[in-house]
């Protein structure tokens, strides 16, 4: 008997914390081919935790404003590292999507993306986090420079359209999931320089993401 791996065409409205849960078809068969029907955004150079050769891929749409976005970082994630991240199994990847009715997220985005260019993105991302009731008072230089970064570079690249162009980039890769709201989650694999799998939208239960990671990294196979 075959296994059950992304094969049945799905939608799951699953009410958690809020949040819904979209199931979508297949990402694997014995043949190796993907489903037309899977979703899929581009594997693009973003921040990460884990191998660059890991089987399966967590993309994380986050926004510096949503809460649930920030107990995922702080509830979900190092439990997630610990069991597949670490072991080489998952590669994390955080993509950015803030929502338009967050004015300071898009700001934040940025400074995070600039941070990056200076080699201290998890830094900068825990610290926005951290930060994230005051977020509206914040500036962004001075945190910049609280966390030992170069001030003139970092100014310079918060003015530059690159930074900002990555996270349009971040945003049209959501849509064309057709993913609307934060926190949500691409699970899946990489093939040829996408990463096709199934999303998850919200705040889920730990064992949700496991499961979801599992069937990711046992595609179904036939007897």
């Amino acid at each position: 008997m075959s296994r059950r791996k992304y094969l049945w065409p799905l939608v799951v409205f699953t009410v958690l914390v809020g949040a819904v849960t979209f199931g979508f078809s297949g990402q694997s068969s014995s043949t190796g081919e993907i489903p037309e029907d899977t979703v899929w955004v581009e594997d693009a150079p973003r921040p990460a935790l884990g191998s660059d050769d890991a089987p399966a891929v967590m993309v994380v749409f986050t926004d510096y404003q949503c809460p649930f976005c920030m107990k995922f970082f702080e509830e979900r994630l190092p439990a997630l590292k610990e069991k597949f991240v670490d072991s080489g199994d998952l590669r994390v990847v955080v993509r950015d999507m803030p929502l338009a009715r967050h004015r300071f997220a898009r700001p934040a985005a940025v400074a995070a993306a600039c941070a990056d260019n200076q080699g201290a993105y998890w830094p900068m991302h825990e610290a926005l986090y951290a930060r994230q009731a005051i977020l509206p008072d914040v500036d962004l230089t001075e945190l910049a420079g609280a966390l030992d970064l170069d001030r003139r570079r970092f100014d310079a690249c918060m003015s530059d359209e690159a930074a900002s162009r990555q996270i349009d980039e971040d945003l049209e890769s959501a849509r064309g999931a057709k993913i609307s709201g934060t926190p949500a989650f691409l699970i899946g694999v990489p093939r040829d320089g996408r990463i096709y799998g199934r999303v998850i939208v919200g705040y889920q239960p730990l064992s949700v993401y496991q499961t979801e990671i599992r069937d990711a990294l046992e595609p179904e196979t036939s007897p």
